[in-house]
């Protein structure tokens, strides 16, 4: 007797196991399918076969995969084998393709890692246009609204293009000149014509985002990498959260400083000569976001780096004879100048006052 409840007390065990097991199964179904509802079309039958199957195949597993993965590729990070690390961060980003961590980790060893290990430019430049593809066009797909991805695309633009870091620099610059060449006007603006709104949109750029840019900061010249880590570091501003905000809006007032120091080209286009000069007509606007920021900071380098910028660009208004446009800069820098301090004149500003 004894042993017969022993084995209804198993059988009901197990019965309770089996339903319990199947209760956690439609639950994670469920979680599957409401995960790839909110990926929008990315799950609709576009989305390639091995990434379908890892998503829904794998499971609760998916997790524990990635851990080994990740550990191998610190492995072969730190043994610098960059081109084994391209398979291998792919398959991470398949299994959690809503983790950035994984798409910006592989786009910066495509663009930064990998490319220097080439000797032509033009193999530079094949792979540092795939570390930005990944981004702009895989990453975003599943991510469209992470700031975090916007931002680093940002950055790849003004650091890896727009710098001149890497030897084959002005290689990168000249393509982004080619490429966006046709779809703007004489002074880099960007031209309306529904023609040139589809080829932007092969660029994933906005033409509706892009004129609205120009009415807010001025005259954009998109021949520039400046104005394209502005262009990204907006839409990541739009949909930041908590810490992404502050970053994401530093992101922006960088890329607008440097659009007002260098960010509008000056050579020529049909002798394929590139030179940059700054954008003064971009100077007020940069200044008062710039102060916005700084104002709404507690950081005390936010404040004096608004100041030094402010100074820099008085004195390159004077330089090119925009005389009005330093004055009104100059009424900036003297709202901005905390107490006890005392706003320098403006002859001293041009003589050289903020520089260091």
């Amino acid at each position: 007797m004894q042993k017969v409840k022993q084995h209804v007390f198993l059988l009901l065990f197990l019965l309770a196991l089996c339903a319990i097991s199947s209760w956690e199964s439609q639950q994670l179904a469920e979680r599957r399918r409401v995960q790839m509802a909110g990926m929008g079309e990315v799950y609709s039958g576009q989305a390639p076969a091995v990434l379908n199957f890892v998503m829904v195949g794998l499971g609760g597993f998916r997790g524990l995969v990635t851990e080994v993965l990740w550990f191998r590729v610190s492995r072969l990070q730190m043994e610098g084998r960059y081109l084994e690390l391209v398979q291998l961060a792919n398959w991470i980003t398949m299994l959690d393709p809503k983790a950035a961590e994984g798409w910006t980790f592989n786009a910066w060893n495509l663009a930064y890692n990998i490319s220097v290990m080439m000797n032509r430019p033009e193999d530079r430049l094949r792979w540092v246009l795939n570390g930005i593809s990944l981004l702009r066009d895989q990453a975003l797909r599943f991510n469209p609204r992470d700031a975090k991805l916007y931002r680093e695309l940002a950055w790849m633009y003004q650091h890896k293009i727009g710098e001149n870091l890497d030897t084959a620099h002005a290689r990168y610059k000249a393509y982004l000149l080619e490429s966006l060449a046709p779809c703007v006007n004489s002074n880099g603006t960007v031209c309306v014509s529904e023609a040139n709104r589809a080829v932007l949109g092969r660029m994933r750029l906005d033409m509706g985002q892009m004129v609205a840019l120009e009415k807010r900061y001025g005259p954009l010249d998109w021949r520039m990498a400046e104005t394209h880590a502005l262009y990204w570091a907006s839409l990541g501003l739009s949909c930041a959260k908590g810490a992404e905000v502050s970053l994401c809006e530093h992101a922006v007032n960088q890329a607008l400083m440097l659009g007002v120091l260098r960010g509008r080209f000056a050579g020529s286009v049909s002798e394929k000569q590139w030179r940059a000069a700054p954008n003064l007509a971009l100077a007020l606007t940069a200044a008062d976001a710039l102060i916005m920021t700084s104002r709404n900071s507690r950081s005390q380098h936010q404040k004096v780096l608004s100041i030094h910028y402010l100074a820099k660009t008085i004195r390159l208004a004077v330089k090119a004879g925009e005389r009005d446009t330093a004055q009104q800069l100059y009424e900036r820098l003297s709202s901005v100048v905390p107490a006890p301090h005392q706003a320098p004149t403006f002859e001293e500003v041009v003589k050289g006052w903020g520089s260091k």
